[in-house]
């Protein structure tokens, strides 16, 4: 008996992937090559998900990028972390994870800006079909939009923060 098991080859795997993502109706926005890097970058509803293979590598990451963009929120959520506080912390990581994806923080200059949300595929084994993809691509789209909804209420926090120019306390509705 053989303990090996056999794997596709790169060519076949990028091919069964596409050939998924395209049985699966879901827009296809670029395909991403560098050296022998590859991905493609797709539309799953409304969000924009990567799927990204490194050379030498035998899974791909599905990952989804929230990016924070208005300073104000920023410093809001920075705070947070500076204060290790724990009620924030347990929150933010509440609804950024899942049991089938992972999360990691984006850090620019020092500062965490935003959040990734991952999973990670396996195209070059043989148990590797469309409901593999279809369950990957839900679990991290629907995670990070969880997770948005969470920035959103944080961002919306700083702003009614502004406009009475008072500090929010847990007693304020």
């Amino acid at each position: 008996m053989e303990d090996t098991v056999g794997l596709r080859s790169d060519a076949e795997a990028r091919a069964l992937l596409k050939q998924y993502l395209m049985s699966m109706d879901v827009e296809m926005v670029r395909e991403c090559e560098n050296g022998e890097n590859w991905g493609y970058w797709i539309r799953f509803g409304n969000f924009p998900v990567l799927i990204d293979h490194r050379a030498g590598t035998h899974f791909c990451v599905v990952a989804f990028q929230i990016t924070l963009k208005e300073e104000d929120a920023i410093v809001h959520l920075n705070e947070f972390y500076e204060r290790n506080d724990a009620q924030f912390i347990f929150e933010l990581h509440r609804a950024f994870s899942s049991p089938l994806t992972a999360f990691s923080r984006i850090i620019e200059q020092g500062r965490v800006i935003g959040f990734t949300v991952s999973k990670y595929i396996y195209p070059y084994h043989a148990e590797f079909n469309v409901r593999t993809l279809d369950i990957s691509l839900q679990a991290v789209v629907s995670t990070g939009a969880i997770g948005i909804a969470f920035l959103k209420w944080m961002a919306r926090v700083v702003e009614i923060k502004h406009e009475k120019g008072e500090e929010i306390s847990d007693a304020d509705p």
